[in-house]
């Protein structure tokens, strides 16, 4: 078994694009069943079988507080520097 975390970055239709966290250049488009109840933005982990079909997936639900967090910091910085 092999585990990587992705962040879901979009939903469109049936379809889920993950980024990989280590190198988001890196996408992996699933079907969005196999990571429900995730919603963009969400960091996730991914549980691969030797297949390497999708076994397992859960949020990591403190690793997207503090991404967002973070982005939201950084979006204030911007709006403020440009006021």
């Amino acid at each position: 078994m092999n585990t990587k975390t992705y962040t879901l970055d979009q939903i469109e239709g049936e379809k889920a694009t993950l980024l990989l966290r280590s190198d988001e250049s890196e996408e992996l488009i699933v079907d969005k069943e196999k990571i429900l109840p995730a919603v963009e933005g969400d960091i996730l982990e991914l549980t691969f079988s030797e297949k390497n079909e999708i076994q397992s997936s859960r949020v990591l639900v403190e690793e997207t507080k503090s991404a967002r967090l973070k982005a939201n910091d950084l979006l204030q910085k911007l709006i403020d520097k440009n006021n």
